[in-house]
């Protein structure tokens, strides 16, 4: 069997710099990264849990919300792309992803701790939980979570 490269699943944090939520150079300076990222060879996951929350923070959005929608809406797109930049897998919400959360996941605490000391929301926990669903599920050996949050830096 061979071995693929490791992927790289994008945090809310770091999808909101990339369509401008933070900000036109903030958004640059993350899009440079990103290239470099790509450069470098890595492969990236958009989680449907960074999907998610990205679009309720812009719905959110007492401005811009149209503008930084249609950006959320050409990265969406760009998965389509015959060599897209990333992948997004489908993600099945049942009774074994509940328990992995629950769980909290590969972290050594459950949901309720994590929550409850201020270290990891549920959106965080679930895209570990969809990272570790990836790795049991492909050949990909490992997967880093590119984010903003050290918090969940921690677990990558």
């Amino acid at each position: 069997m061979p071995i693929r490269k490791a992927v790289v699943f994008v945090d809310s944090s770091v999808l909101m710099r990339l369509i401008g939520m933070d900000g036109d150079a903030a958004a640059r300076e993350t899009a440079e990264q990103f290239e470099d990222r790509i450069a470098a060879g890595q492969q990236f996951v958009i989680p449907v849990t960074a999907i998610v929350e990205v679009g309720n923070l812009i719905a959110q959005q007492s401005s811009n919300r149209r503008k930084l929608a249609e950006r959320l809406q050409e990265v969406l797109r760009a998965a389509q792309a015959a060599d897209p930049p990333w992948i997004i897998r489908a993600v099945t919400m049942d009774q074994q992803f509940i328990q992995e959360l629950l769980d909290g996941n590969s972290t050594g605490s459950d949901l309720v701790t994590l929550i409850g000391d201020g270290r990891l929301g549920t959106g965080d926990v679930a895209l570990l939980v969809e990272r570790d669903q990836f790795l049991r599920g492909t050949q990909y050996t490992s997967a880093e979570v590119w984010s903003l949050d050290q918090e969940l830096t921690a677990y990558s």
